[in-house]
C-alpha cells in the first residue's frame, strides 16, 4: 500500500486554496473527532484515544496519531523527524488540496489552529476507509470456480516447485492439503445437499398437514352455521315468549280491571251494608230479618272468598310466566356470550378489529324491552347478518387462493426435486472426476517417483553447487540490501532537499514573475509617455512647416 498508488486517485496540486469546509461549526468539529475514533478503534490504534484528547491534544498525542496514520499508507515508514517538517510535506504528496502551515503545527491543540489540523486527519481517515472498501471490493469479484482454479493452479506450481527441488515431503504434504480440500468441499456438497433434502421434506411434510388439516374457513363457517341456528332458535322461543308474556300481560290486565271492578264493587256494597247497618240499627229487627241478613252476609264472604283465590291463581302464574321468561333470557344471554366468544376467536370484535372492516358485530341484551325489536341492541338483518355473509364470501375466496397457493407448492416442491435430483447427479460426477483425478495422481506420483530416483544423484551434485552459490549469493545480497538501504536514506534526505529546494524555487519564480510584471508595467507606461511626447513633437514639427509654409 504505498503513497503514489494511493495519490494516484487525485489530481496534480495547485496553487493554495481557501478551504469552504465549515472549520468554526462545532457539528463538524465533532463529527472529525468520531470519525477519526471510529477508524482507531477498528483498526487496534495502539495509544489512548478519546474525544477529551482530540478537542485539545497535546503535541505528543498528534504526533503519535499522525504517525499512525502515515504508517497505514506507507507501512515501510520508520523514522519521523520534526512534526512542523514532515507533516506538510507527507500531505503534499497526498495531493491534500489545502496549505498546512508551519505555525499551526507548532502550535497544535490551540483553539485557532487545531481546527484545521483535525479536518485534515479527517481527510486522511475518509481515504483510508476509501481504500479499505476499495479492497475488499476487489476482493469479492472472484467467484467460487475462479477461487478453485486459482487454488488449483497454486497446488500445480507448489508440488511443481517441490518436484524440482526433489523435497518428497512437502510435495506429499501439499497432495494430502489438495486431497483434504477435496474431500472437505465434498463433504459440504454432501451436507447442502442433505440439508437440501430436508428442507423438501420439511416443507412436504407442511404441505401433507396442510392437506390433511381441516380449513379454518370450513371450521369458521360451521361454527358460524351453529351461531346462526342458535340464534334463529333463539329469536323463534323470544318471538313465543313475548306473546306469551304479552297475552299474559293482557289477561293480568284484564283481571286487575276486574279485580279493581270486584273492589269498587265491594267498596259499593260495603257502603250499602253500613246504610243497611245504620238503617236497621234504627228499625226493629225481626227474626226473619236476621235471618236474611246473616245469609246475605255469607253469600258476599263466599264470593270474596273466590275473588281473593282466582287473584291468588293468577298471580301465580304470573309468576311462572315471569320464571319462564327469566329463565329464557338468560338462554339468550349465554347465546349471545357465546356469539361474542366466537366473534373474538374470529377477530371481528370490536368494530375496530382487523376482520370486522368496521361492521358492529356485538350484541347486547335489553331485559327491559317491551317489544321483540328491541330486545337486541345491534341490527342483526341490516348489519350483522349481511357483514357476516360478506366475511364468509371473503374466507371462501380465500379458501380458493390457498388452494392455487397449495398448487404453486407443489410445482416448486417438484422442481426442488428435479434440482435436487440434479445436483445428485453433479455430485455423483464431481466423485467420477475425484477418482479420475486421484488416479492421474497416482500415475503422475508413479513417474516422478521414477524420474526422481533416475535424477537422484544429478540432484546432489547441483545441492552442493547450489550450497556454494547461495553462500556467494547471500553475503552479496547482505551488502546489497546495506547499499539499498543506505540509497533509502540517501533517497529520502535528497527528496526532503529537493522539496525543500523545488519550494525554494518556486518562491523564487513567483518573485521574479511578480517583478516581471512590474517592470512590464513601468516600461508600458514609460512607452505611453514616450508616444505621447512623440506626439506632440510630430504637431509642433507640422504647425512649424506649415508656418514655414505661409
Amino acid at each position: 500500500m504505498g503513497i503514489d498508488r494511493r495519490s494516484s486517485a487525485f489530481g496534480k496540486p495547485g496553487t493554495a486554496k481557501a478551504d469552504p469546509r465549515p472549520l468554526s461549526d462545532k457539528n463538524f468539529f465533532n463529527g472529525c473527532i468520531r470519525n477519526i475514533i471510529a477508524y482507531a478503534s477498528t483498526h487496534s490504534y495502539p495509544y489512548a484515544l478519546s474525544p477529551k484528547v482530540l478537542t485539545s491534544p497535546t503535541g505528543k498525542d498528534f504526533a503519535q496519531l499522525a504517525f499512525w496514520l502515515f504508517q497505514r499508507f506507507d507501512p515501510t515508514l520508520k523514522a519521523f523527524g520534526k512534526v512542523e517538517d514532515e507533516v506538510p510535506l507527507f500531505f503534499k504528496r497526498l495531493n491534500y488540496p489545502f496549505q498546512l502551515s508551519k505555525s499551526a503545527l507548532f502550535a497544535v491543540g490551540s483553539p485557532h489552529s487545531w481546527p484545521s489540523v483535525l479536518a485534515a486527519l479527517a481527510w486522511l481517515v475518509e481515504l483510508l476507509n476509501y481504500d479499505d472498501r476499495a479492497e475488499d471490493a476487489a476482493g469479492s469479484q472472484f467467484d467460487e470456480k475462479q477461487r478453485s482454479e486459482r487454488q488449483f493452479f497454486l497446488y500445480a506450481s507448489t508440488t511443481y516447485r517441490y518436484f524440482l527441488a526433489g523435497d518428497d515431503p512437502k510435495a506429499q504434504a501439499a497432495d494430502d492439503e489438495m486431497l483434504g480440500q477435496f474431500r472437505e468441499r465434498q463433504a459440504v456438497l454432501l451436507q447442502s445437499n442433505q440439508a437440501l433434502k430436508q428442507s423438501i421434506e420439511g416443507l412436504a411434510a407442511e404441505v401433507e398437514d396442510m392437506r390433511r388439516q381441516p380449513s379454518p374457513l370450513a371450521a369458521a363457517q360451521a361454527a358460524k352455521q351453529e351461531v346462526l341456528a342458535d340464534q334463529r332458535k333463539f329469536q323463534e322461543v323470544i318471538a313465543g315468549n313475548q306473546a306469551q308474556r304479552a297475552s299474559l300481560q293482557k289477561k293480568l290486565e284484564e283481571r286487575q280491571a276486574d279485580l279493581e271492578a270486584k273492589r269498587a264493587a265491594l267498596a259499593a256494597v260495603r257502603a250499602d251494608n253500613d246504610l243497611l247497618a245504620a238503617r236497621v240499627a234504627g228499625q226493629a229487627l225481626s227474626k226473619a230479618d236476621v235471618n236474611r241478613m246473616v245469609a246475605e252476609r255469607q253469600k258476599q264472604k263466599n264470593l270474596l272468598e273466590g275473588v281473593v283465590s282466582q287473584r291468588e291463581s293468577l298471580q301465580q302464574r304470573l309468576y311462572q310466566a315471569e320464571v319462564q321468561l327469566e329463565s329464557c333470557l338468560n338462554g339468550l344471554e349465554e347465546r349471545l356470550r357465546q356469539y361474542h366468544a366466537s366473534c373474538h376467536r374470529l377477530g371481528l370484535l370490536p368494530a375496530s378489529a382487523k376482520r370486522a372492516a368496521g361492521v358492529a358485530y356485538e350484541l347486547s341484551l335489553n331485559r327491559g324491552a317491551n317489544a321483540q325489536t328491541e330486545l337486541l341492541s345491534g341490527d342483526i338483518k341490516g348489519v350483522v347478518r349481511p357483514g357476516l355473509l360478506s366475511l364468509r364470501e371473503r374466507y371462501r375466496l380465500r379458501g380458493r387462493e390457498l388452494a392455487e397457493d397449495g398448487l404453486v407448492l407443489r410445482e416448486q416442491l417438484d422442481a426442488a426435486r428435479e434440482a435436487n435430483s440434479e445436483r445428485l447427479e453433479e455430485l455423483a460426477a464431481l466423485k467420477r472426476q475425484v477418482s479420475a483425478a486421484e488416479e492421474r495422481h497416482r500415475g503422475l506420483k508413479e513417474a516422478l517417483e521414477s524420474d526422481i530416483a533416475a535424477i537422484g544423484g544429478h540432484a546432489d551434485k547441483i545441492k552442493g553447487e547450489v550450497s556454494c552459490l547461495r553462500n556467494a549469493m547471500l553475503s552479496k545480497l547482505l551488502d546489497a540490501e546495506e547499499k539499498l538501504r543506505a540509497a533509502t536514506a540517501e533517497h529520502e534526505a535528497t527528496s526532503r532537499r529537493c522539496a525543500a529546494e523545488v519550494e525554494e524555487l518556486n518562491r523564487s519564480v513567483m518573485a521574479a514573475a511578480e517583478l516581471l510584471l512590474q517592470h512590464a508595467a513601468s516600461m508600458r507606461s514609460g512607452i505611453q509617455d514616450l508616444a505621447a511626447a512623440v506626439g506632440g513633437i510630430t504637431a509642433e514639427v507640422q504647425a512649424a512647416e506649415q508656418m514655414v509654409a505661409h
